[in-house]
């Protein structure tokens, strides 16, 4: 169990930091650091950062060195089509668990929100909203991989202009949900999707 906990710890603290930036894209991780700071020994370190290998976060180069994986214009798209045809599934089969006061709360948070950076949080949480009512592990492994190679893109390039264009794109499909349109709501994701990864292609090629 202790063995378990460590591992998880360290995947739980590393993750962070990469999906934060604070661990640049490109840079190499120190593990003897690594050890240090998190207070374990080098198996769980290994076995945290096995993981996040697995979900493309980080390349290990045995006997070498490990690296935070790049952002390439290949990963943004290919995150952008697995959201695509995850998240609006997502919605259409669990969104009669999503609460009408949480909805409302949504919306009136949005509509009343100026700050750019709560507005990225309440992006975010739209999203992790579908994570939190998907009840299918399988699904919910790879929803988590995604939005943390998402996260880390949005923080690594992002734009107000969009920002406030996607929280637009959320009230419809918030409108849409509250009329139990779920079908309605679930096409008005996939284009919000869309539109998100046409306008960071756009910005990463400029």
């Amino acid at each position: 169990m202790a063995g378990k906990y460590l591992k998880d710890k360290a995947y739980e603290m590393i993750r962070e930091k990469i999906v934060n930036c604070e661990l640049a894209p490109g840079s190499v991780l120190n593990e003897s650091e690594l050890i240090e700071e998190i207070g374990a020994s080098r198996t769980p370190i290994r076995e945290a950062l096995n993981k996040l290998e697995q979900e493309n976060l980080v390349t290990i180069i045995p006997k070498k060195c490990i690296i935070v994986r790049g952002i390439t214009i290949d990963d943004i798209a290919e995150v952008f089509d697995a959201r695509a045809v995850i998240e609006p599934q997502v919605l259409l089969q669990y969104a009669d668990r999503i609460s009408q006061r949480f909805l409302e709360d949504y919306q009136e948070r949005c509509r009343t929100t100026e700050d750019t950076q709560e507005l990225i949080h309440l992006d975010e949480e739209f999203h992790e909203m579908l994570y939190q009512v998907c009840d299918n592990k399988y699904l919910r492994e790879v929803m988590r991989m995604v939005e943390g190679v998402d996260h880390r893109n949005r923080v690594y390039k992002s734009n107000e202009e969009r920002v406030h264009e996607g929280i637009s794109e959320h009230l419809d499909i918030v409108e849409r949900m509250l009329a139990k349109d779920y079908e309605g709501a679930s096409k008005c994701l996939f284009n919000h999707i869309k539109s998100a990864k046409n306008y960071a292609m756009k910005k990463y090629i400029g």
